[in-house]
């Protein structure tokens, strides 16, 4: 901004631009007047990298200006510490060898009265509000921290009657001059404003500010605050509406906005990737985020690229140069501008109305040729120069140069270069093209069905298509790929704010769509084959004279307009250059074709040299110290306006001297006047909230939770230790207070209902935030990076698949870039598992890995599982956690436990738990012979009354069985932990009547809440006499918790086909739950027996089952055997032995559960209407050796096969069928009538005769 005396107002976003230096250079200059100087150090609260280039700049200017003394420099801010004056100072003094000289006026307003309100809720924040607003009536600033915010409450305003606007930076240019003018004139009283809303506002009546949220530093405060009582002879009031939990939300805010050392390290990485052999490319902001994986839906995506690329640029990584198109002075074909712009005046390419703004460029290209003599250099223009200097958009600028190339008023220049696969032909990429444009042809149908709008998720679309069209070509990727290039053409936009993964609008009519996307394929097609031929033929005499290089690429140079020419030419049918860039940019941004160059509007980069060429060197803590330590300095001023705001609350004197010594004192000094011996300073959260989350740990918890610094962790978990919630707060401390964001976390578990179980837990202590951080199961987040809905039958092979399609870079980068991988249950990996683990690694060199697990509770050995894993973990370097105090079980068992595991001959970990819990009852120890179910149904009558937990474990599902036909013989409450082998979840009747009322649609991608309750009442009643009621209550619970807002189909299929029976199985007091031991791992129960007939316990595997076992007891724990020798192993002094001798084995009754191999699944094709109409879960049926009946009807057989013969062999032990009940009604698929059928699987009832 020139202003009468030549000062030059050098704008922080422009003066690094050559534009700005070629400006300066043409002016005397008196002054550089920089405003907001604060940025220059890391202790204001607004530091800008960019800054630091100014001191470089104007020596630059000087140099060529060659004036003999240096150009006088005034820096001003409003809001400057003693440590930011002594930085601004030192700057210059470094840089320019200048004196700075101080003035400086007070902070205090005489006319300014403060109060701090303290507030419980968001409802009596707006109570109080309103109460303000109406005791002062008088122009009114409401400050809130978020841009949503003012809208919201100022629309609440409005319909309570008060005159309100909102403003903020991200409002519509017009709307946003509209509303500050409608309250700089009086017609509106009332802004609710983010800290936006103030700069270069004078208006003087301003009697009331309220921030509704305290700011995020004392500065701010001041600042904001200091809009009211302009004129000194009004008393304006300032109020601050003060909760704790404003001050958390600027500590999250800060957290998920900063730029961390590691997210620079991604992108120096990228880069690496990206610049391969060479020293010097061009390339995207956008391109960078994506091979970085960085997710580039992200607001302001392109800034935060931007941040680190000048974080790597000032360590000496890289050097940003300019890369805008040129215009060269020799390239001017028009003998002189009466002549060009004769020919601007005649052409029938430039339009009417842009006539007039080419005849202003011509011009200065004419001036600037005219120049050459004046200066040493080439005379040329950069098009963002012309543009600046005559107030145009650059694409403008790009576009009219095009145009007077093509009417030959300048030369065309070869000024883009492709680089086309070597050794192929077109082919390849014109067959990607056609199948590009097939599932853009699929996107469409689903706007179309949607009625123009588009609101799902990446796998249920990629799932839908894969199924519904058998399209084998398509990926998340490429759908994510082909949605984001419409978006950027402004074919579609994104709809309302929304959490959803995709939530689009149509932008144009679907014919038209339809034309823009035939019309883009043919042209890319055409492009593909010509710039083949063109790279074939301008290579062949380079490598006829320089002899074949070994390069994957060949380099051809082209412009727009001999593209416009050739293809008239070969076409006959004139293109236009719009539809030329809009191909070029299609097959560039699809990755068919890498371009390069200026003069292509849509695809402009940043011009990046390599000076770090050591592949090897990584982005280390010293070259982020400045940014560190300016995020530490943010960090503390959330902490001191959060002590200004609780001292106003008891001392408004101790509160205001604050205020004056923050702004005076040593910044040093000050925190030890105000913060002594406090290390809060250090946490990104008040000392509120971390006493609420972290208050109740132990030293070994907190241990882990402060453990910031390891690359990796491995984490031994005892039984009964409190990992769950360890884990839990580690991932909300991951969250607020180290740097990671909630899309560079991911939590991979054994099971969906351990991943529910944390979810649940996270979102209640995290709030909304917990929601978006991924935790699913290894075989899950495979199926979700293969945008496939999740299916048991297929988790064999999905890891191997996912691992060879991230191998071979078809995956969305987005999706595995992560900074933090935590593992549950590490102990219970397989090869496969941690092959993906690895692959992940290699992946991510700045990836921290938290492992957490027992080795000695690796019970499934049978499907791969080793603690060597866990071993390798540590081996890598991984700091070792042990949680070694039980908080479940009392001291007896926790001893035993610990004298048990000494057996185990191969351990990782050799520390002894430590129990919590005083001791109790020693363990019972119980060595029968002959029939041990009348001991054990005296001990179940006992134990059942007391209203506790119990759990018999067993070896077998076969002795399970046994012993639950004894106590439902004897009416003991009771149930089998039962496995859903045979059928999968989402066939289970109910759940399926469930989804019935749901009226899930073929192209409906989420469900809505209301008709999500509806459907629930409505099960409800339709089940209300169904045994499998409950269970269908847990399944729809437990969903709920993982998907509590938005509850989208493919998450709800995936939930069912990942899920198995027993996870749905709640512990209850008072009832009896009998189970294997391996279902019991993970669960607890008050009092716990073991039966162990003939037990095997020879290997580590066999001795860690036991010990599994033995550590679910809470109280009691009975371990009953027939083999003394297992009694042996274990301290006797532990253990209160007795006898028992049962006799012969007589167990009068048994339950037998059939599934689909046990039962003629013929015979329910015709007897579709019985079960229908008559039968439920729960209701009994006679039965005799061959089959069930109804109504004295046989309703189907047993299956010859399979269950007949194995009801023999307990007939000839003097059993006999008595009856038989419904366990589950269940939907199977006959392939041959390719035809569904319900099908009854029954428990048959046998008694000893």
């Amino acid at each position: 901004m020139v202003r009468q005396a030549h000062h030059e107002r050098l704008s922080r976003k422009v003066y690094s631009i050559n534009n700005t230096e070629n400006l300066i250079l043409s002016r005397t200059v008196a002054r550089f007047v920089i405003d907001e100087a604060h940025c220059f150090s890391a202790w204001g609260q607004d530091f800008r990298v960019d800054y630091l280039y100014i001191g470089e700049f104007i020596n630059r200017i000087q140099s060529q200006k060659m004036v003999g003394l240096n150009i006088p420099v005034s820096c001003f801010t409003a809001t400057a510490k003693p440590q930011v004056i002594d930085d601004i100072k030192q700057y210059f003094k470094e840089q320019l060898d200048l004196e700075l000289k101080l003035f400086s006026a007070s902070v205090e307003r005489k006319n300014l009265q403060y109060q701090v309100i303290p507030q419980n809720n968001e409802e009596q924040k707006y109570q109080t509000l309103r109460e303000l607003i109406q005791i002062y009536d008088c122009p009114t600033i409401i400050y809130v921290s978020r841009t949503k915010k003012t809208t919201d409450i100022a629309t609440q305003l409005s319909q309570d009657g008060f005159n309100a606007l909102p403003y903020h930076g991200k409002m519509d240019s017009e709307l946003k001059i509209f509303n500050q003018n409608s309250f700089i004139t009086g017609e509106t009283q009332i802004m609710v404003a983010t800290s936006a809303f103030g700069m270069g506002v004078d208006k003087k009546d301003v009697g009331l500010v309220v921030h509704f949220e305290i700011s995020d530093s004392l500065e701010n405060y001041v600042q904001e605050a200091g809009r009211a009582g302009r004129d000194e002879n009004i008393q304006a009031k300032c109020y601050v509406l003060f909760s704790n939990d404003d001050l958390d939300k600027h500590f999250i805010l800060l957290n998920q906005t900063k730029i961390s050392q590691k997210e620079i390290g991604q992108i120096w990485r990228a880069l690496k990737e990206k610049f391969a052999k060479n020293k010097a490319m061009s390339i995207s902001a956008l391109e960078i985020a994506r091979q970085a994986g960085w997710n580039d839906e992200i607001n302001d995506i392109e800034t935060r690229v931007t941040t680190a690329i000048n974080a790597l640029e000032e360590s000496g990584y890289i050097k940003r140069g300019q890369n805008m198109p040129k215009v060269f002075a020799n390239s001017i074909l028009s003998p002189n501008a009466q002549t060009a712009i004769e020919k601007i005046n005649n052409s029938t390419l430039i339009a009417f109305d842009d006539k007039q703004t080419a005849i202003r460029i011509i011009k200065k290209l004419f001036s600037q040729r005219s120049q050459r003599q004046l200066t040493d250099e080439q005379a040329e223009s950069r098009v963002d120069y012309i543009a600046d200097v005559l107030g145009l958009q650059t694409e403008k600028v790009v576009k009219l140069i095009t145009l007077m190339r093509k009417e030959e008023i300048l030369a065309d220049q070869q000024d883009l270069q492709a680089y086309i696969p070597k050794n192929s032909r077109s082919y390849p990429i014109v067959n990607k093209i056609n199948e590009l444009y097939d599932i853009e042809c699929l996107l469409l149908e689903q706007f179309q069905l949607g009625e123009g709008a588009l609101c799902t998720s990446l796998k249920a679309l990629n799932h839908q298509f894969a199924n519904q069209y058998h399209h084998d070509k398509i990926s998340p990727k490429t759908i994510k790929s082909l949605l984001t290039f419409w978006k950027i053409k402004n074919w579609i936009k994104r709809a309302e704010e929304s959490y959803q993964e995709i939530n689009y609008e149509l932008n144009h009519s679907y014919d038209d769509i339809l034309a823009f996307m035939q019309n883009k394929k043919e042209k890319a097609i055409w492009l593909a084959g010509y710039l083949y031929q063109l790279a074939q033929a301008q290579n062949k005499e380079k490598s006829d004279k320089n002899g074949d290089k070994s390069n994957e690429t060949l380099p051809v140079d082209f412009s727009l307009g001999e593209l416009q020419s050739a293809f008239y030419n070969s076409q006959k049918i004139k293109i236009s250059f719009d539809e030329l860039e809009d191909a070029l940019f299609y097959i560039a941004r699809m990755g068919l074709i890498k371009i390069d160059g200026g003069f292509l509007v849509m695809y402009q980069r940043l011009h990046l040299t390599r000076l770090e060429m050591d592949n090897r060197k990584q982005y280390t803590k010293d070259d982020y110290k400045k940014l560190y330590h300016y995020y530490e300095t943010r960090r503390e001023q959330i902490h001191i306006v959060g002590k200004y705001a609780n001292l106003m609350t008891e001392n408004q004197e101790s509160a205001l001297q604050l205020v004056n010594d923050y702004f005076s004192q040593e910044y040093q000094k000050f925190l030890k006047t105000y913060f002594k011996n406090s290390d809060i300073l250090n946490k990104n959260m008040t000392e509120q909230r971390f006493n609420e989350w972290f208050g109740n740990l132990s030293s070994e918890q907190l241990a882990i939770i402060n453990d910031n610094q390891s690359q990796h962790m491995v984490v031994f978990a005892t039984a009964g230790s409190g990992k769950t919630r360890v884990l839990v707060h580690k991932l909300a401390s991951l969250y607020q207070m180290e740097d990671i964001k909630h899309e560079q976390l991911l939590m991979l578990t054994f099971s969906r209902a351990a991943a529910i179980e944390f979810k649940s837990r996270l979102v209640e202590l995290l709030g909304n935030a917990g929601r978006f951080i991924e935790i699913k199961t290894f075989h899950s987040y495979c199926f979700d990076l293969l945008g496939r809905v999740g299916d048991l039958k297929d988790a064999d092979k999905i890891i191997e698949q996912a691992i060879l399609k991230i191998n071979n870079g078809e995956v969305e980068e987005s999706r595995i870039a992560k900074l933090v991988l935590v593992i549950d249950e590490a102990q219970d990996m397989n090869q496969i598992q941690f092959e993906l683990i690895q692959t992940l690694m290699a992946k991510n060199e700045e990836m921290r890995v938290i492992a957490v697990g027992d080795d000695d509770q690796t019970i499934y050995t049978f499907m791969g599982a080793s603690p060597d894993y866990m071993g390798r973990l540590c081996n890598m370097g991984a700091t070792r956690h042990y949680l070694t105090y039980n908080y479940r079980s009392q001291k007896y068992i926790v001893d035993f436990c610990n004298r048990f595991a000494k057996n185990i001959d191969n351990r990782l970990k050799q520390e002894e738990i430590i129990a919590i819990n005083p001791p109790k009852d020693n363990i019972k120890g119980v060595l029968f012979s002959g029939d041990i179910m009348p001991y054990l149904l005296e001990q179940m009558n006992q134990k059942s009354k007391l209203g506790g937990s119990i759990g018999i474990l067993t070896q077998t599902n076969e002795e399970a069985i046994d012993i639950l036909g004894q106590l439902r013989q004897n009416k003991l409450p009771c149930k089998l932990v039962q496995t859903n082998n045979g059928f999968q979840m989402q066939n289970l009747l109910e759940v399926r009547v469930f989804e019935h009322y749901l009226n899930i649609s073929e192209y409906q991608s989420m469900i809505d809440e209301q008709t999500w309750q509806n459907a629930k009442e409505k099960a409800n009643d339709s089940f209300k006499n169904s045994k499998n009621l409950f269970l269908l209550n847990n399944i729809i619970n437990n969903f709920e918790l993982a998907n509590p807002t938005h509850k989208y189909i493919s998450d709800w299929q995936a939930f069912l086909k990942e899920s198995n029976l027993e996870d749905f199985y709640q512990v209850e007091a008072g009832m009896i739950f009998v189970s294997t031991i391996h279902k019991a791992k993970g669960r607890e129960y008050d009092s716990v027996f073991v039966y162990l007939d003939n037990p095997k316990y020879q290997t580590d595997d066999e001795k860690r089952v036991l010990y599994v076992a033995f550590s679910r007891a809470k109280s009691d724990l009975t371990i009953l055997s027939n083999q003394q020798s297992i009694f042996g192993l274990c301290d006797n002094n532990l253990i209160d032995m007795e006898c028992y001798n049962g006799g012969e084995y007589q167990n009068s009754e048994l339950a037998l559960y059939l599934t689909h191999k046990d039962v003629n699944l013929g015979n329910f094709k015709y007897n579709q209407e019985i079960i229908e109409r008559y039968l439920i879960a729960g209701d009994t049926m006679p039965a005799n050796n061959f089959g069930v009946f109804y109504n004295q009807k046989q309703l189907f057989a047993f299956s010859k096969s399979k269950f007949i013969p194995a009801l023999d062999k307990y007939l000839k032990k003097g059993y006999r069928v008595i009856g038989s009940e419904i366990n589950f009604i269940v939907f199977w698929y006959d392939k041959n009538t390719q035809k569904e059928y319900r099908i009854i699987l029954p428990i048959i009832y046998l008694q000893r005769y």
